[in-house]
């Protein structure tokens, strides 16, 4: 399966939505993790990403839409998750939107910096798709929250993806030791 390769050194923090339980494979050709992590492939091919140990998976897929889901709680129990990363594949994009998808992608950021504080703002460019940058502050079930939005719009594959990492306002900077690994270092799949 051939990958793109992302990499970037940026402190971030990610969310999205819910779904089902899958075993991951190490990737021999993935590197090493830092110290805490993991590396985990997911089976509907997002890519892969950095997990804490002793946090949880869930995987799911939604029409063209595949979702996965690295959480400090236990969703399968929970019914939730407060405070994790969650990773949305939007393939054949161009099916439903008029748009493509880096278009959509730098609109999706622009929508996000209308609704509420925002504390990041911006765009990593290089030799890989742009990476819109997003973070902002606000209240999730009347919990002041922080949320870093990711979106990347891959026109040669008609895939956005969307990345997103949040936490407890109160609980960000301890959760940064998390964040920033698993948003620093993330491949993309097919």
């Amino acid at each position: 399966m051939k990958l793109i390769r992302i990499y970037f050194i940026f402190t971030a923090i990610i969310v999205l939505f819910g779904c089902q339980t899958y075993n991951v494979k190490q990737q021999p050709s993935l590197p090493a993790a830092p110290s805490g992590f993991d590396w985990i492939t997911s089976t509907n091919g997002i890519g892969s990403f950095i997990k804490p140990n002793e946090w949880f998976l869930k995987e799911e897929k939604s029409g063209d839409t595949n979702a996965l889901f690295i959480t400090k709680e236990n969703i399968a129990t929970e019914g939730k998750f407060i405070t994790g990363l969650s990773v949305n594949q939007i393939n054949y994009f161009s099916k439903t939107q008029s748009v493509k998808p880096s278009q959509y992608a730098k609109a999706y950021a622009a929508k996000i910096a209308a609704s509420d504080e925002v504390l990041k703002n911006g765009v990593v460019k290089g030799d890989f798709p742009d990476m819109n940058i997003m973070r902002i502050k606000g209240i999730n079930n009347g919990v002041p929250t922080i949320v870093h939005h990711i979106s990347i719009g891959m026109d040669a594959k008609d895939q956005l993806y969307l990345l997103i990492f949040e936490a407890p306002e109160s609980e960000w900077e301890h959760e940064t030791k998390h964040s920033s690994p698993m948003l620093n270092f993330f491949i993309l799949g097919e």
